[in-house]
């Protein structure tokens, strides 16, 4: 499936407007949309959250959010989860970033080893936490 990235409300209608059956809600487009600064961590949860919500009641289609690490342990996966449900979010990803997280695009980000999240989460097919490490 094709999701291009929108960063704002205005970006997410042009993607319905163009003809695709989804939008996706970049971080470092939203990051920088916000701020003017790269995807170094510098949004929270609620905020993202907040912008996710914006994005949603401007389309019809569904939105796919980026939602960093989870923004923290596992419980604030939890809290993640829900704030974005509650902002209309379709779907969303979680990044398995050691922190402090760099956006993905840039030099230097650097992963969890499964080592790390597996023993804690099981394997990605299993329900349940993120595999965020912490």
């Amino acid at each position: 499936m094709l999701a291009p990235g929108a960063y704002d409300a205005l970006s997410a209608r042009l993607v319905e407007q163009a003809g695709f059956d989804v939008v996706y809600m970049t971080g470092f487009g939203t990051t920088a949309g916000l701020l003017g600064r790269p995807d170094v961590g510098l949004l929270g949860g609620a905020e993202m959250a907040a912008h996710a919500g914006r994005l949603a009641d401007a389309v019809d289609l569904p939105l796919i959010a980026d939602a960093d690490t989870g923004y923290g342990n596992p419980l604030n996966v939890i809290r993640t989860v829900r704030d974005y449900e509650r902002a209309g979010v379709a779907a969303l990803h979680l990044e398995d970033q050691v922190m402090p997280k760099r956006c993905g695009h840039l030099a230097a980000s650097r992963w969890c080893p499964p080592r790390r999240w597996l023993p804690r989460c099981g394997p990605p097919s299993t329900p349940g936490p993120t595999r965020t490490c912490w």
